[in-house]
């Protein structure tokens, strides 16, 4: 029977592979739920023939007692909430209030700063609900938009971080956010896990790296890709008050109150002022007000609800119950103890591996692989395995989350990056590179960091071993920066017309940035250990081999070849 296990991990990890390489061109959701079928039935085979057939008919049961509802429930809510928000206009009553906002003192540029963050300060389940409302409205701002607020390479920087911090709000999202994925586990040892223990890591390093990802679009990746944006600037001989006429932005009554109920649900989903009760219960009766009073229509009800989200969900549970009941984690989990044990990797070099999983295979909803591997993970702690102590698991866990939930921008199998990437014409693959960088060498080792310095406090059950320290966190956060920063610069003067020398170079800051990275994580798991530390920068130097050579040398080559 043990020999099971590495059969259907195998067809697990092939068939994943083969999609993402699009040599299996089917949905992903498609393919989860022919492997779990595929795996349930070699499952039996093997259980009929050892143990009767009685264990054979189990295996259903096993696994679907492996998928946590929790998650797809609340998940199902927030969609069903934020359907009936975008039902009843209230994301034109939004739109206005944001026009409204560039008229203080703020001005445009504080303006646009607090719309690049809108998707984590909103939180909804899946970013791909903001986006679709807001990125016709970033659009606006350019030339063709008819605005002319904003050059090209302007316009190019503002939708690739939009997008980028969108697609990484629903790790951090209450209402049935990935991180809750997370959370539920790391509820075993904290028993205030679920009020969102993962939350705060996963906000403070995807506003940081969305900043980052801004100011690499800015100086690398718009020289790297000169001709492979379409978006056109401001002719230089046209007159400076010759615009395009926009229609004004209005929204109804009902609008407005929908945005109300919507705002209201969430604080009240999050901050419990109540008294305990289900976030699901929260947002299907904030969903039933905004039907009652603002009189949404069913049909626009149901054209704003996206249901990529909740099948991916579904079919990533069903393959993460296969691979349970059919022992995949358990070989998955003595594999990666196994390679533990190689010296010049350890634990701390497997563990810098394992948080870039789904940036090394990124697909188009995070949900696929979280609801597969943070089992795995589990496993790594005095669950079983043993490797970590309880607070180091969540260290980890916190860096693998945020790793995770930005994964599906980068995605070319319908990520949400291609969302972005429509909107300002560019080539697919255009965002690859900083979606990638960001959440390898930034948004990864400072979520680490967060939770080792900040959240513990917070969320020990006894007297935490690491306190509070904000001074430890701003240096840390300096440093992560400063010098992602400064061989981004060095980068930028490096790159010339050759397209793979320039790909070369790049592969270079990858690979550095991959083993500070993976030795930052060491670090915060383990503290000033030497030997740890630098076996995280040789894991997290694998990693970003893995990463790095995926990104496209040239956007032409292809779109000829796809």
């Amino acid at each position: 029977m043990e020999y099971l296990g590495y059969i259907t991990l195998t067809i697990f990890i092939v068939t994943m592979v083969l999609t993402l390489l699009r040599k299996i061109n089917l949905p992903v959701q498609t393919v989860l739920v022919l492997v779990s079928l595929i795996c349930l039935i070699i499952g039996a085979i093997f259980r009929f023939m050892s143990e009767g057939f009685e264990s054979a008919v189990l295996l259903p049961n096993e696994m679907i007692g492996g998928i946590i509802l929790h998650p797809i429930t609340a998940l199902l809510g927030g969609l069903f909430l934020a359907g009936a928000l975008d039902a009843t206009r209230g994301f034109d009553a939004l739109k206005v209030l944001i026009e409204k906002l560039k008229k203080t003192p703020i001005g445009l540029v504080g303006t646009l700063v607090i719309i690049i963050n809108l998707p984590v300060i909103a939180s909804l389940p899946c970013g791909r609900i903001i986006a679709a409302a807001l990125l016709p409205l970033l659009f606006s701002f350019g030339y063709e938009g008819g605005m002319g607020l904003l050059t090209k390479t302007q316009l190019v920087v503002l939708i690739g971080a939009f997008t980028r911090n969108a697609m990484g709000s629903c790790g951090p999202s209450p209402i049935g956010g990935v991180g809750q994925i997370g959370e539920g586990f790391l509820g075993a040892f904290f028993p205030t896990a679920s009020d969102g223990i993962l939350r705060s890591p996963q906000a403070f390093a995807l506003i940081i790296g969305t900043a980052i990802t801004a100011l690499f679009l800015k100086i690398i990746s718009t020289k790297l890709y000169p001709e492979d944006v379409m978006l056109r600037d401001k002719p230089e001989n046209q007159e400076a008050e010759e615009k395009t006429a926009l229609p004004e932005i209005k929204a109804p009554l009902t609008g407005y109150l929908s945005l109300i109920i919507f705002v209201a649900s969430l604080l009240i989903a999050i901050f419990q002022p109540f008294g305990k009760m289900p976030v699901q219960t929260v947002l299907v009766a904030g969903g039933i007000l905004i039907i009652i009073f603002c009189r949404a229509k069913i049909q626009d009800l149901m054209n704003g609800i996206i249901l990529l989200p909740v099948t991916a969900m579904a079919s990533g549970f069903m393959a993460a119950g296969a691979l349970a009941a059919t022992g995949g984690f358990d070989a998955l989990g003595v594999m990666l103890k196994s390679l533990s044990a190689v010296q010049i990797l350890g634990v701390a070099g497997m563990l810098a591996i394992f948080v870039q999983m789904q940036t090394i295979l990124p697909l188009s909803c995070s949900r696929i692989l979280t609801a597969a591997l943070v089992p795995v993970l589990y496993l790594f702690g005095p669950a079983k395995f043993n490797l970590l102590t309880w607070p180091q698991l969540a260290i980890v866990m916190a860096a693998y989350m945020i790793n995770a939930t930005t994964s599906c921008g980068p995605s070319p199998l319908g990520g949400g990056g291609t969302m972005g990437e429509g909107q300002m014409r560019a080539e697919s693959g255009y965002i690859k590179g900083a979606y990638t960088f960001t959440s390898m060498a930034i948004m990864a080792p400072l979520a680490a960091i967060y939770m080792k310095f900040m959240n513990f406090t917070v969320f020990s059950p006894d007297n935490p071993e690491f306190t509070q320290n904000i001074l430890a966190i701003v240096i840390y956060t300096v440093v992560i920066i400063g010098l992602s920063v400064g061989m981004m610069a060095v980068m930028s003067r490096l790159i010339t017309n050759d397209n793979t020398k320039n790909w070369r170079f790049q592969l270079i800051y990858f690979l550095i940035s991959g083993g500070i990275a993976g030795g930052t994580l060491a670090l915060a798991v383990y503290n000033l250990q030497i030997i740890q530390i630098a076996q995280g920068f040789v894991g997290g130097v694998i990693a970003a081999l893995l990463i790095g050579v995926m990104i496209p040398k040239t956007l032409t080559i292809v779109r000829k070849t796809a």
